[in-house]
Parts: C-alpha cells; structure tokens; sequence
C-alpha cells in the first residue's frame, strides 16, 4: 500500500509538470488544442511501452468487462471531465477551479464505498481532510486577487470536472479489479479518451484546425514532454497505484499539485508566495503524512 501512496505522490509531480507546460502552450494554440492533440502524442507512447512489457501491441487477453470499465475510465477522464475542467479554467480562473477539484477525492471515496465497500479508517479520513484543508488553503491564498465573480453556471462545470474524473478513476479501479494489467489499461484509456475527443473535434470542425497549430514547433516539443510525463507515465504510476491503496486516498495524494507549484513559483518563477500558501503547503503535507502513518 505505501508504494501506491509513493506512486501517487509522484504521479502529483507530473501533473505539475504538466500544468506548467499546459498554461504556456494553452496560452499559445488554446486548451482544446492542447486537450487533444496531446493524446495523440501520447497513445503511440502507450502502445509502444504495451508491446515492450507485454509483447503485444495493444491490449488482449482480458475479459470484457475490463475493457468496458477502462474504456468507460478514458471517456470520463480524458474526454468529459476535461472539457468542463478546462472550460471551467477559462471562466472561474485556474485556481478556483482547482479548489472545487479538491472535492474529487470526496466524489472518489464516497463511490468506491458504495462499488467496492471500501471503508477508510478514522485516521485515513482524517488525512484525506487535512490533506484537502492544506491544499485549498494554497489556492484560495494565492488566488483571491485575481479571482472574478462568476456566474453559478461555471461552478456548476467545475463540480462536474471533479465528479466525472471521481467516476474515471473508480472505473479504473474496477476494471484493475478485473485482472487488466496497468500498463495495458493505460493504453484503453488513452485510447478511449481519445476517440472521444476525436469524435468531438470532428463534429466541431476543428480535428484539422487543431493540427495545423502544431507548426508551432515550440509549443509542439513541449507538448511531447508533458504528453509522455502525464498522460503516459504519470497515469500509469496512477493505475499502479489505484492497484495497491483506497482510490480516495490515491486521488488525496494526487490533488497535491497545486502544493508541489509552490517552490517552483517561488525559486523558478520568483513569485512572492504568502505567508497564507506556506502554512497551507505545511498543512497538506502533514495530511499526506498522516495517510503514510495511518498505513
């Protein structure tokens, strides 16, 4: 079990590393953009690791229900909560979206209690709250400057951003449950995510549009980077992780991002970071630490 909490501790660094480089190309070629094109970098990478570890190219050998539960996971992952995340971004702000999605591993614990009879105990519930209570503390200190009124509506996208990814990630369990590898669920994700996206761009009239603006070579190389850190490797720590420890701890752990940015605005980005942030990061980690003692 503590190799899952390590897993998902170092599956919230390569979100951070995806949420930097996310920002920067998003702010060049747009989120969508950035939303789809990814998983077209990153599904070859899957493929690829597949056949290195399994000796096949894609996924046989299981039973269908696996596939039906990770195929169900990349939809509501990769596809559905990411464009109310990202649309949520664009109007409530990046860090008051990131509050609401604090809640996903409340959303995570709650289904996993009625699907897997998963029952935290008192100790582990008690690190999931600090855990949350640090790292909403982070963001509502450092974003409530340049944060603007907003409309219901778009608080309202934000919950279903950490609902649907709850939903994902507890059908990735189950289908991890069913006896399919990680690596090879990964690649069904992916997959699944992205034909979802697909589909979606093709009906919007944007599937060629988005390629176009890869001739933007920077924000392409970059995008390669955070496709094969996030979507491939980090999502395969994740699943590992789903495999070994309670979903709604995992998805604490990987709520942590926002945390681990901390330090890099700080000493990279030299951003002035509030008294506020710091206690909220040393509030958060004792949380985490308290997830690792409870074990």
């Amino acid at each position: 079990m503590i190799l899952g909490y390590l897993f998902a501790l170092i599956t919230a660094a390569c979100w951070t590393q995806n949420s930097i480089i996310y920002t920067f190309v998003g702010n060049r070629v747009g989120s969508s953009t950035v939303t789809h094109i990814r998983l077209w970098i990153a599904f070859p990478a899957a493929v690829l690791i597949n056949l290195i570890f399994t000796g096949s190219l894609l996924p046989t050998n299981f039973s269908t229900l696996s596939y039906i539960f990770i195929g169900s996971s990349g939809v509501f992952g990769f596809f559905i909560a990411d464009l109310f995340i990202f649309k949520a971004f664009q109007h409530l702000g990046a860090r008051k979206t990131m509050v609401i999605m604090t809640l996903s591993p409340i959303f995570s614990a709650v289904i996993s209690r009625v699907v897997f009879t998963e029952i935290l105990s008192l100790i582990q519930i008690l690190g999931v709250l600090i855990t949350i209570i640090g790292v909403m503390i982070v963001i509502l200190v450092e974003g409530r400057k340049s944060v603007e009124k907003s409309r219901p509506v778009w608080i309202i996208f934000a919950l279903a951003g950490a609902l649907t990814q709850a939903i994902g990630m507890v059908l990735a369990k189950a289908g991890l449950s069913e006896g399919i590898h990680p690596i090879s669920a990964n690649v069904v994700r992916i997959g699944s995510g992205l034909g979802g996206l697909a589909v979606f761009t093709l009906l919007r009239g944007e599937f060629i549009t988005d390629f176009k603006k890869m001739e933007d070579k920077r924000s392409l190389y970059l995008l390669i980077a955070a496709a094969l850190v996030g979507p491939v490797f980090g999502m395969l720590l994740a699943l590992y992780a789903f495999s070994w420890a309670p979903v709604g701890i995992v998805t604490t752990l990987m709520q942590l991002t926002p945390v681990m940015l901390l330090p890099i605005d700080k000493f990279y980005l030299k951003k002035h970071i509030p008294l506020g942030a710091v206690w909220g990061t040393l509030i958060a980690v004792t949380g985490a630490g308290v997830l690792f003692i409870a074990n």
